[in-house]
């Protein structure tokens, strides 16, 4: 991406539409150039084009070098897991700003037969307008994010097979596993994989330091984890031990 297209989006964070004209002047350039910068923008889910200029895509633009929750650690991780699973089929979306970096990648390459389920409205606003087919389970909305859980959630679950679960958590242990802090998530997850061929969790090294609160996968029920490099040795050998295969980014 480049410096002009940068500052288009910039702007738009700010203002929330921006005409073809406003932009051209801003930017120096001839409106012909901006269409083509918005073209090139909108194939990356970044913009989209209405009637006299463009807005924002409704996934909401997170620059990847943001300081914010979406960082280009979380993207790093995110690009690793789809090049470890993809082309996978069908797919269950978790929670986490981790998973939601894996949801705007997977937006980006929009690739055709692949179906996702998931409880996060953020994960199915990123992949609004794409080629990737998005159930969105019912549910209760979660006071501190915007995702589902309950009854409905765990009931509607239920009905679906995928074949990979892609999760975040909110700390880990080689030993003892990965978990959550909110026993109502915790159930979901634990019936998501219950639902899924194989069990996918993306996350920074440094959940590994922090205490747990509601195990929702031991280590034994994970088949892939993808973290930063750094996990010792000793963490290293107990996640093998259980049978998970670890990329390290």
């Amino acid at each position: 991406m480049h410096t002009r297209q940068k500052k288009l989006l910039e702007t738009l964070q700010r203002t929330g539409f921006l005409g073809f004209g406003e932009a051209a002047e801003l930017t120096g350039v001839t409106p012909m150039t901006i269409r083509r910068d918005v073209r090139s923008l909108e194939e990356r889910h970044l913009v989209m084009a209405v009637r006299g200029g463009m807005i924002p895509h409704p996934a909401g633009y997170e620059p990847e070098n943001s300081p914010l929750l979406l960082n280009p650690e979380k993207f790093a991780l995110a690009e690793a897991l789809y090049t470890a699973i993809m082309p996978a089929k069908s797919l269950f979306l978790s929670s986490g700003f981790t998973v939601l970096a894996f949801a705007k990648i997977l937006a980006r390459r929009s690739p055709a037969g692949v179906s996702v389920v998931t409880n996060s409205l953020a994960a199915a606003a990123a992949l609004f307008r794409t080629r990737v087919r998005v159930t969105l389970l019912g549910g209760t909305l979660r006071q501190e994010s915007m995702d589902l859980a309950g009854d409905m959630a765990d009931g509607n679950i239920r009905t679906c097979r995928v074949e990979w679960l892609i999760s975040g958590c909110d700390a880990a242990s080689p030993e003892f596993g990965f978990y959550t802090t909110d026993p109502e998530l915790s159930r979901l997850e634990q019936l998501s994989i219950a639902i899924a061929g194989r069990v996918a969790i993306i996350t920074e090294k440094s959940k590994f330091a922090r205490r747990g609160k509601v195990c929702f996968a031991p280590p034994g029920q994970v088949d892939l984890l993808v973290t930063e490099k750094g996990l010792g040795p000793e963490a290293q050998d107990a996640l093998r031990r259980a049978g998970v295969d670890l990329i390290e980014v």
